[in-house]
């Protein structure tokens, strides 16, 4: 059992940074805690200066942002990524001393979700360097020195950007082989190797790099510290490292701005290093931390982002979707007088609901990062939104009909009403994979929903004999179990708080917590059942994971909609709550008995044999091609830029004009 998950174990060293409570570990305990739900609400005063500040931005939007040219030449004007430094738009979450903003991560949000709604590409340019960029690793793990000389540049100058992709390494960031090898001289580091899909990547000036490190671990005050070696000699291993990159610096090249299915305007390089020097003083904090500090900053800011350019963009597409629904009218009908779009908008109207709610108690949460462990319920909260956002704008598309599939430009001509929801579409698919692809995050929360019965049980499930210790060891697993598992069928009582008195709020949370417990006893029957197996089981831990996401979305809609309610007295919010709780329950109640019994061993044995080639027929008919048939046969030659970016303008830092690029 030792091995079950091994392969996410460097992905998790994150888990050490994380302090506080999380409402989702007691919940997929059976033993939610939902006081966790209420964190402090927003002071009055802070929302007053997110409010001001995006009445700043959206009128700098309106005046100077055109998203449709940003869409036809792929390409943000420099005039637009000026104004937004001028206006501190890349500095919000650097605090007042270094030269930003100061925001809170709500106010961060909420700018972002306003942008997003009239330019995500233009909100995407901007989240980034605050999300992953120079900005965050300096100020949660860099020195003063490192923070008054940097900090300043990237609230209001330059930009930055964050290489930690390589060719061969995606969301398995442990494994880069980019190297940064300590000089005899102990003076700077060299650098060699590549980075891919570095978003921001021809704009920045600064970038985080995360590199490997010949290094030796030594034993200092009871402590583990690894020390690079000079040339890498005597070195017993290569360390994750973390370093302030000037991108002037000789041997920095950018080999190519790459090209993707959307997200035209946006800079994503793929940079190489060769024999590049970074000063000993630009390492950011330890040596040997530097995937931990990456994973850090990704489990907050993943929270924050990305939810908030979904919300930005639905709420963008949400208007279009009624007007064109209720003015096209075919067979002598609107569209919106048909059943079928009837129940299509009011499934997109319940996920928007639920989508907001779930923001904002987790933008809330982040911004009490001492009483809060977020990482499950940021993740979550980044597959719910990206998920259903993604869903969301397909069925505009449908609205839309042929109209949704052609280009906004080819409808100007004629006249028509230019809103690019196939833009949204292509654009969205982006939510999917980055800051955290859904694939690798929903085992992500299993694995953390599992974490303390792996605790208690890992003694047991690594027993290998058969006699005397085996059955030790289940006696003593037993001793632990057995109490909690009875304890699994009995009712808890629900705070006695303002809001859970509403009857409404009162059925919801009465139901999150028995499916809690119900969920819960699933966990502890294939625990007791499968053992190892669960290692490979992905189906189940997926289902673990959907069921966790429903019940936290059923409890945060439900606060929303009081929340709502008391302040603008509209019993219509409860219309949207009782559609997602509704829908959600279906969906639960379809999968916990799935975690337990499931026949996902067929369609995984089709898989298995379609992969090692079993079924050839499916091949004929056609003009056969793998996927080598497609590698160039002769090199396509790529312009290149090495050196200075220092005194180049940013738009003069854009190497080609492209079809599409990110």
């Amino acid at each position: 059992m030792s091995q079950l998950f091994k392969g996410m174990e460097r992905i998790e060293e994150a888990r050490e940074q994380m302090a506080g409570e999380s409402f989702m570990a007691g919940l997929f305990m059976g033993n939610p805690d939902f006081n966790l739900l209420f964190p402090p609400e927003e002071p009055v005063e802070d929302k007053e200066i997110g409010e001001e500040y995006c009445k700043k931005i959206e009128e700098f939007l309106k005046r100077h942002v055109d998203p449709d040219e940003i869409e036809r030449t792929a390409k943000i004007p420099e005039s637009v990524l000026k104004g937004m430094l001028d206006l501190g738009a890349f500095g919000m979450k650097i605090p007042k001393e270094y030269g930003g903003l100061g925001f809170s991560y709500t106010n961060y949000g909420r700018v972002l979700m306003l942008m997003a709604s009239w330019s995500n590409i233009l909100a995407l340019t901007v989240a980034v360097p605050q999300s992953i960029g120079i900005a965050m690793p300096i100020l949660l793990f860099g020195n003063e020195e490192q923070k008054k000389a940097f900090l300043p540049r990237v609230a209001r100058k330059e930009i930055s950007a964050f290489a930690l992709t390589e060719p061969d390494t995606g969301s398995d960031a442990a494994n880069i082989q980019t190297k940064a090898v300590l000089n005899a001289l102990g003076t700077h580091f060299i650098v060699n190797g590549e980075k891919l899909w570095c978003t921001n990547g021809s704009l920045a000036s600064l970038v985080t790099l995360v590199a490997r490190v010949p290094a030796k671990r030594i034993f200092r005050d009871g402590q583990t510290e690894w020390v690079p070696m000079p040339e890498g000699k005597g070195a017993e291993a290569s360390v994750h490292t973390a370093f302030i990159l000037d991108m002037s610096s000789p041997g920095v090249r950018i080999q190519q701005r790459c090209q993707f299915e959307g997200c035209r305007g946006i800079e994503n390089a793929h940079m190489t290093f060769t024999d590049v020097h970074i000063p000993v003083q630009s390492v950011i904090g330890e040596i040997g931390k530097g995937l931990k500090y990456a994973l850090t900053i990704l489990n907050v800011g993943r929270a924050i982002s990305i939810p908030a350019l979904c919300l930005g963009m639905a709420k963008q597409a949400w208007q279009p979707s009624l007007d064109r629904a209720n003015s096209r009218v075919t067979f002598q009908q609107p569209l919106s007088r048909r059943q079928t779009q009837m129940r299509r908008v009011g499934h997109m109207a319940a996920d928007l609901f639920a989508m907001e709610a779930l923001s904002w108690l987790v933008w809330r949460m982040a911004d009490q990062q001492r009483a809060y462990d977020i990482r499950m319920e940021a993740a979550i909260a980044k597959i719910a939104c990206s998920e259903r956002t993604i869903k969301f704008l397909k069925d505009v598309q449908i609205i839309f009909g042929g109209m949704g599939y052609e280009k906004a430009d080819s409808k100007r001509v004629r006249g028509e009403p230019a809103f690019g929801i196939e833009q949204l579409v292509r654009d969205i698919e982006m939510s999917r994979i980055g800051e955290g692809a859904t694939d690798i995050l929903r085992p992500f929360v299993a694995r953390e929903a599992l974490n303390p019965h792996l605790e208690q049980a890992r003694n047991y499930l690594d027993a290998t004999g058969k006699g005397v210790e085996r059955f030790r060891e289940f006696v003593h697993l037993a001793q632990w179990y057995l109490p909690r598992y009875i304890d699994l069928w009995k009712r808890k009582p629900l705070p006695s708080r303002r809001e859970i008195h509403h009857p409404k709020v009162r059925k919801h949370f009465t139901y999150v917590e028995r499916v809690s417990r119900r969920l819960s006893r699933a966990i502890f029957y294939i625990l007791a059942i499968h053992r190892e197996g669960l290692r490979d089981d992905q189906g189940r831990q997926n289902r673990i994971e959907a069921v966790g996401e429903d019940i936290l979305i059923i409890a945060a809609t439900a606060l929303w909609a009081e929340c709502q309610y008391r302040g603008e007295g509209d019993p219509r919010v409860w219309d949207l709550a009782d559609e997602v709780f509704h829908t959600a329950r279906k969906r639960i109640d379809q999968m916990i008995p799935e975690i337990i019994h499931n026949d996902d061993t067929v369609t995984t044995t089709v898989g298995k044999r379609a992969f090692l080639g079993q079924y050839p027929f499916l091949n004929q008919g056609i003009i056969q091609r793998g996927l080598t048939d497609y590698i160039p046969q002769k090199p396509v030659p790529i312009p290149t830029r090495e050196g200075s970016h220092e005194k180049k303008s940013v738009e003069e830092r854009v190497l080609t004009p492209i079809t599409d690029g990110i």
